[in-house]
């Protein structure tokens, strides 16, 4: 169906972590034999088609963490724990009580041992590990093509900088972990949360760049991270840190590139994989290696062999402007059963959308691809970056996402914003059209975080300012430190 970017391939190399740590004190020459059938670490990263292999393993945790081999990651991303408890999403399942996890989340009640607080951990630190193991080996690796050699590397420092932004994000400051610890060097303290994304700017510095283009490369090159995705990113973590100017700075070095929006309603299709306003994608497929994501799953009707949570409240969509097709195009509705009865369509299988229910491997093999990044998203951290300085040309790249949205529907629809719009009229303008553009995509809670809106917004629901921004470090991560780390005020 699509390039999976050598996905089957990504598991074997966590086995060199493993391999490679383990030593023996025996003198028995029958135990001191050499490692058979599995490379460790010592034997392997001596070819570019092992550099390939390992850049490939530290990937596999950005699909780990939505797909279907961990099942408390994929409940654990910013589309369901993320978005949980806010005016946007009902946590939904079964019963109230459904999903211990969500139901902390929604009521404010979360514990150190939630287990999404423990995978979002787990996980990053493991793509961390991988990313550093490239950025160790690699460089001593003879390439005949030293700009793959580079790329290489650009695309280890950006997984690095995606996994070390999910942390801050869910922790704040996190322990920075630079190389591959050796016994004795695991129990670092907490970085600062500015010290945290001050690294992460550095790493995506070193991937924009060396990154190319995927505009300049072939179909089998979707899948990985590149220049666009890199800069993308940027954005984002100058966005959540409010450097409107650095925004501004790495939008425009964004919008020399060739994307361009494409139709809304087929974004989320099989269609849209990868479309002309495609940013960064995770690639799923259902096949017979078990390469899909369980997202759908957790996301459809019950009474379509889902399990039906993150269902969309009426608050959200009472947002939405009256015939703006974007409703229709994120969500549907089954009634019966507990919760709102609305459901996101951007994450689901026939017949709400052309994915297949999938039949090999499972139900929670699904091919729906995830977007991380979309043109749409860089055009509004943009307006947001300079609606103060240049309304005009803020408004202008609103206007750009209202008019995609409207398609062929009369001016009357989704009409443009006036261009006399300014000061906070401007800012919640764009804020209005970030929740309908990206509605039940997970970034509803981060953007009333760093927007200073949460408390307004979501304390009515139970959140708490100087708490609930983050959520707590792992209980077992506590209480490995012995007293190094320090829990967040829970």
């Amino acid at each position: 169906m699509r390039n999976i970017f050598k996905i089957k391939q990504i598991k074997f190399i966590a086995y060199i972590v493993f391999m490679g740590v383990v030593s023996t004190s025996c003198t028995d020459e029958y135990l001191e034999i050499s490692a058979y059938g599995t490379p460790v670490e010592s034997s392997f990263y001596k070819t570019p088609e092992d550099a390939e292999q390992a850049l490939n393993a530290a990937y596999s945790p950005t699909r780990e963490m939505y797909g279907k081999e961990n099942f408390w990651a994929g409940f654990s991303t910013d589309i369901c724990f993320g978005d949980a408890g806010t005016d946007d999403m009902l946590k939904g399942g079964a019963n109230p009580a459904d999903n211990i996890h969500l139901f902390e989340k929604e009521n404010y009640n979360i514990t150190s041992s939630n287990v999404a607080v423990s995978r979002i951990w787990q996980v990053n630190y493991k793509g961390i590990l991988y990313a550093n193991l490239v950025l160790k080996h690699i460089p001593a690796i003879e390439f005949t093509d030293e700009e793959r050699k580079k790329e290489i590397l650009a695309e280890a420092y950006f997984l690095r900088a995606y996994y070390f932004f999910d942390l801050v994000n869910t922790y704040g400051g996190v322990p920075i972990v630079d190389k591959p610890l050796k016994v004795g060097e695991f129990n670092l303290p907490r970085a600062t949360k500015e010290e945290t994304y001050a690294f992460i700017e550095e790493d995506l510095k070193k991937a924009i760049a060396d990154l190319p283009s995927r505009f300049n490369k072939g179909t089998d090159y979707l899948g990985h991270a590149d220049k666009g995705a890199a800069l993308g990113l940027m954005m984002r973590v100058s966005l959540y840190q409010n450097k409107m100017n650095q925004v501004k700075t790495y939008g425009e070095q964004f919008l020399t590139l060739p994307y361009t929006l494409p139709e809304y309603d087929k974004i989320f299709k099989q269609e849209g994989e990868w479309n002309s306003g495609s940013v960064y994608e995770i690639n799923f497929a259902t096949n017979t290696s078990n390469v899909g994501t369980s997202i759908p799953r957790y996301l459809t009707v019950r009474s379509e062999k889902g399990y039906g949570f993150m269902q969309i409240k009426e608050d959200l969509r009472n947002e939405f402007e009256p015939n703006d097709p974007r409703f229709d195009a994120s969500f549907y509705n089954v009634p019966g059963g507990y919760g709102t009865e609305w459901y996101n369509k951007k994450y689901s299988w026939a017949p709400h959308s052309d994915y297949a229910f999938p039949t090999v491997g499972g139900i929670n093999n699904s091919a729906n691809n995830i977007k991380v990044i979309r043109l749409s998203d860089v055009f509004l951290m943009y307006a947001e970056a300079i609606y103060d300085t240049d309304p005009l040309t803020a408004i202008e790249y609103v206007n750009k996402v209202r008019r995609r949205a409207r398609g062929n529907e009369l001016p009357t629809v989704v009409p443009d914003l006036p261009l006399t719009l300014s000061g906070q009229a401007l800012l919640d303008a764009i804020y209005h059209e970030r929740r309908v553009e990206l509605a039940g995509e997970g970034f509803r809670y981060h953007d009333l975080i760093r927007t200073g809106r949460a408390e307004a917004i979501l304390g009515p629901l139970g959140f708490q300012a100087g708490k609930h921004e983050v959520m707590p470090l792992p209980f077992d991560q506590i209480q490995l430190s012995q007293g190094v780390l320090e829990q967040n005020n829970y």
